[in-house]
């Protein structure tokens, strides 16, 4: 069984800490990896760390190289210096990492495992033992690397909720957002495509999943506030990735104005769009915009939809909408990497649907989601009164302004009072820091947010 190490045996072992000596500043990376350590709960709190001596001599360091780390972790209230009895972890941080999501004390905003009441387990339990004994089995043999074809049919059902007028020749079942989305890139490199585009602030995984993929990808400015004219460059050879509804990190959603004119540019320039619509069910607003594909009168738009952000993490599903021209690679592609989604998974997923339990999920989910953002916005805005942070319509993130701070200072600081949030520079196609953080509410129950508010202020009062 794994024993974390105590403080005392700490105290006396030699600690290895990754230096990069020509990069220089060499105080600051010991203070921020032992941070991270010190945070992640793997020095636990109360700990004594090595002492300064004994640490420089392990790192080949200078001791007042040592010396000045631990001031400022300790500046950072991060460590307690105790005269000669050495510098210990502080003991009332909170290590979330080596915590329940759900304890009292621990806010986790820089999550998006949602919360119990989001995951409809008791109707997938009964769906999944009566859909098991009904098959007898049968479905344990596979399915084709596209789906199952019952089920196709019924996810080309639910997509009409999102206004797309989609064709039973353009579906496949993928195993979540993220497979789909790196096997297209891999299918659409093999047919031809040499770059892809995304705005300045993305998802996170998008930089490595292109790269993965042998893909260069390039920044463009956020849509809806520097106009279009970055599109102008592109080519029939590239990809833009979107996500118009909802967008991780910054929430906010395209004007359908907006749409038109990005579907007008790809008409006119060639480019293929990928439209990552993961969230876009979970509309709370009351303006209803219809997904990007569903304005598209070309085949220039693939559509990514996935229950595995919010309802069913576990349970890795969703479905992709390919141009004709394009899906007979994508499964070919898909074949050959992952096979095929879980059988058993597509056939629960059927019956869930079949018997409109995804429909009550999704309504319920939303109901949720809607009273926890009121929550946090209306906390925010009496917390923080001259801060201005785009209200989102749907979804589950909130891209919030911290002033003149770096967003890592500011997550450092919230980390210190139990209120985790993720900074912004992590969404950086251009790798820059950025003076904002964001939420997540998944992990997050309306009823915590006063009191989350209430810390933050504490911690970003004297900056904010």
């Amino acid at each position: 069984m794994y024993q974390r190490i105590d403080g005392e045996r700490l105290g006396k072992m030699l600690l290895e800490i990754p230096l990069e000596f020509r990069i220089g500043t060499l105080y600051r990376q010991i203070a921020d990896h032992l941070e991270k350590m010190i945070l992640a709960g793997s020095i636990p709190c109360g700990a004594r760390l090595p002492g300064t001596r004994e640490l420089a001599r392990t790192l080949g360091v200078s001791r007042s190289t040592v010396v000045e780390a631990y001031l400022l972790l300790e500046k950072r209230e991060v460590v307690r210096l105790k005269g000669r009895s050495g510098a210990f972890a502080a003991s009332e941080l909170l290590p979330h990492l080596v915590r329940s999501p759900e304890e009292k004390n621990i806010f986790n905003f820089d999550s998006e495992r949602p919360t119990r009441d989001l995951v409809p387990f008791a109707a997938l339990a009964k769906i999944s033992r009566e859909a098991l004994l009904e098959d007898e089995g049968n479905v344990l043999g596979g399915s084709p690397p596209e789906g199952l074809e019952e089920l196709r049919f019924a996810l080309l059902e639910h997509s009409v909720l999102r206004g797309i007028p989609a064709r039973p020749g353009e579906m496949a079942v993928t195993s979540g957002g993220k497979d789909a989305l790196s096997t297209a890139l891999r299918s659409l490199r093999a047919g031809g495509y040499c770059r892809v585009f995304a705005e300045k602030l993305t998802y996170s995984d998008m930089k490595d999943i292109a790269a993965n993929e042998g893909l260069p990808l390039r920044p463009v400015p956020l849509l809806g506030e520097d106009g279009l004219a970055a599109l102008e460059k592109l080519t029939s050879r590239d990809i833009l990735y979107l996500v118009p509804s909802f967008q991780n990190p910054t929430g906010r959603t395209l004007s359908q104005e907006i749409r038109r004119e990005i579907l007008a540019l790809r008409e006119r320039k060639g480019f293929l769009i990928i439209e990552d619509d993961s969230y876009g069910e979970l509309r709370y607003g009351e303006k209803s915009v219809p997904a990007l594909k569903a304005l598209d009168e070309g085949e220039g738009v693939i559509y990514i939809g996935s229950f595995s952000q919010v309802l069913f993490p576990g349970m890795r599903l969703g479905y992709i909408l390919l141009p004709p021209g394009l899906r007979n690679g994508y499964v070919r592609t898909a074949s050959f990497r992952q096979g095929q989604t879980s059988s058993l998974v597509q056939l629960v997923m059927l019956k869930f649907i079949q018997q409109g339990k995804l429909a009550e999920a999704i309504e319920r989910a939303r109901t949720v989601l809607s009273a926890r953002m009121e929550s946090l916005v209306r906390g925010l805005a009496d917390a923080f009164p001259g801060v201005s942070a785009h209200r989102p319509e749907g979804g589950v993130f909130l891209w919030f302004p911290t002033g003149k701070t770096d967003g890592s200072e500011a997550a450092r600081s919230a980390s210190r009072k139990g209120v985790f949030v993720t900074d912004g520079a992590l969404y950086s196609l251009g790798k820059k820091p950025q003076k904002a953080v964001r939420f997540s509410i998944s992990s997050v129950p309306a009823g915590k947010m006063s009191e989350a508010c209430a810390r933050l202020v504490q911690c970003w009062g004297s900056f904010i």
